[in-house]
């Protein structure tokens, strides 16, 4: 399959990619427990391979699975998005860990290598249920102009733009602007980790 990111990237080559970091916190959650994800806004069950590092690919409680080795974003990988802030997995004491995990293919019983991407919203009126990476697509191609008192403190993934981009004021997020003032809606920003799993359909009667 081809690179779906090909479109969205190069729009946002021109702002300028950080290299983003998962593990905000100390994972809790069972690693080789199977996670649900969206594939074209059905329910799917995404199940992380063992055989990567010790190293964990994870956001909050949650676990994604082990890191591979080779972070480095791949042509031959499918992709792997965190949406934040997310509808799917909410966390009762940290709600700035609330996120979606949406995927671009499915297994069909054999591992495949996924890239992981950040998918931070930046625009406070973005309020969107996000279950397919082409509505992920759409939403980084849209833009909004923040009104005059805008802050981060409106950004609704701020928690993130601020532990792993080490954004602290709107100026920090200058280089996510266009000429014209405007910002994107959305950002998919690599995470630089990968991970091992196999993504198939829940078995009938499993899925919510």
């Amino acid at each position: 399959m081809t690179k779906v990111l090909t479109l969205s990237c190069h729009r946002l080559s021109t702002m300028g990619i950080l290299v983003a970091t998962l593990g905000l916190a100390a994972p809790v959650e069972n690693p080789s427990k199977p996670l649900t994800a969206y594939f074209e806004s059905a329910n799917v069950l995404l199940a992380a391979d063992d055989s990567g590092s010790r190293q964990l690919a994870s956001l909050g409680p949650w676990v994604f699975g082990p890191r591979l080795e080779q972070g480095k974003p791949l042509d031959k990988r499918l992709n792997l998005y965190v949406v934040v802030p997310g509808k799917q997995y909410r966390s009762p004491t940290s709600p700035e860990y609330d996120h979606t995990l949406i995927v671009n293919g499915l297994t069909h019983d054999n591992p495949r290598e996924w890239d992981i991407f950040w998918c931070l919203v930046l625009d406070p009126k973005l309020r969107e249920d996000f279950q397919s990476e082409k509505d992920l697509i759409v939403a980084a191609h849209e833009t909004f102009k923040p009104a005059d008192l805008f802050d981060l403190e409106d950004v609704p993934a701020r928690s993130v733009l601020t532990e792993e981009f080490g954004a602290r004021t709107l100026a920090d997020l200058r280089r996510y602007r266009h000429k014209d003032g405007s910002m994107p809606r959305l950002l998919i920003l690599p995470a630089r980790f990968a991970i091992r799993a196999t993504v198939e359909m829940p078995e009938s009667g499993s899925s919510k």
